[in-house]
């Protein structure tokens, strides 16, 4: 099932934005040995919101609370964690996979109590959520794929470099790599931002960027050496990933929602989710980029559904 909602630009790129994580309190979970962020908002049906990103320096030195946590319905849960090598949970050198991520957002949801769950994933995060949901079907209600396609690694020129990134760490080890690319690091390029964008997303763009800034004066090397690594350990859990001939085995209603200006996952991907998931309902949003969360045509879209599943029980 498709439809489309008209969509105009969000007040704020997204990008390195400041604020906060938001008024609800973090708290942390050993998982797996690993000790995982999370935060609980709400209270009623659990729904797990898996971030998109690969996680490193960007995530870790200016941490910014995820757009989805704007609009939640009442009557549900919404549970988000900072993946493992991400944001404030713990970081590790150790080579992982797509199912140890995965395993990680299951054994979350074990230890909060929650047998069953929404899941929605966004981006990078919809490839976890249809790793959970191959893992532990038994747990999910309801899928939600934001932006994202059953394979983003092989097929874009961005996961192809990533791929070319991983190797070299593998190959030549992670302090090698990091000595040479140290300061393009320390001193990253500007977020480009789209025409368009407003004087106020402009003002906040460059003030998220200066607190980026002045957070890299305040990191070691060692530790911004371990951030970059720890990125690296994610987009290697992805690669050779690829969910397009288990898409016809998810039996749960699913939302997919994309927006057809997307130029990092292309929209293609979502049209290709859709088609290959028989309970699916494919939204999209018109003029939208890439975090389609930020728009807020797609974040009521989501709402909506989820009070639909309510009606549906």
């Amino acid at each position: 099932m498709m439809s489309r909602r008209r969509s105009v630009h969000p007040s704020s790129y997204v990008g390195i934005m400041l604020g906060s994580r938001g008024d609800e309190a973090m708290a942390r979970a050993t998982i797996g040995g690993l000790e995982i962020e999370y935060q609980i908002y709400g209270e009623g049906t659990p729904a797990l919101f898996i971030h998109g990103g690969f996680g490193g320096p960007n995530s870790s030195l200016l941490p910014s609370p995820n757009a989805i946590t704007r609009d939640i319905p009442h009557g549900f849960q919404l549970i988000t964690f900072d993946r493992r090598c991400a944001g404030e949970s713990d970081y590790t050198l150790d080579w992982f996979d797509l199912a140890d991520i995965a395993s990680d957002a299951y054994g979350l949801m074990q230890y909060l109590g929650f047998e069953q769950s929404i899941v929605v994933g966004s981006s990078m995060g919809g490839m976890v959520a249809l790793q959970y949901i191959h893992l532990f079907s038994h747990s999910v209600t309801a899928l939600g794929l934001m932006n994202t396609g059953a394979d983003l690694m092989s097929r874009t020129n961005w996961g192809q470099r990533l791929a070319h990134q991983v190797n070299r760490h593998k190959n030549e080890g992670d302090e090698n790599v990091f000595a040479e690319y140290r300061e393009r690091l320390r001193n990253p390029t500007p977020t480009a931002m789209p025409q368009g964008t407003s004087s106020e997303a402009r003002r906040q763009i460059e003030a998220g960027r200066n607190a980026y800034m002045n957070a890299l004066t305040k990191t070691s090397d060692e530790d911004l050496c371990r951030y970059h690594a720890g990125m690296i350990r994610n987009a290697s859990a992805f690669l050779g990933r690829d969910f397009t001939k288990t898409l016809a085995n998810i039996a749960v209603p699913t939302l997919i929602i994309h927006g057809d200006a997307d130029d990092v996952v292309p929209y293609e991907y979502s049209e290709q989710l859709a088609a290959g998931i028989d309970n699916s309902k494919f939204i999209t949003i018109p003029n939208a980029r890439h975090g389609i969360l930020s728009y807020g045509e797609a974040r009521e879209a989501l709402s909506d559904w989820l009070l639909s599943l309510q009606t549906h029980r």
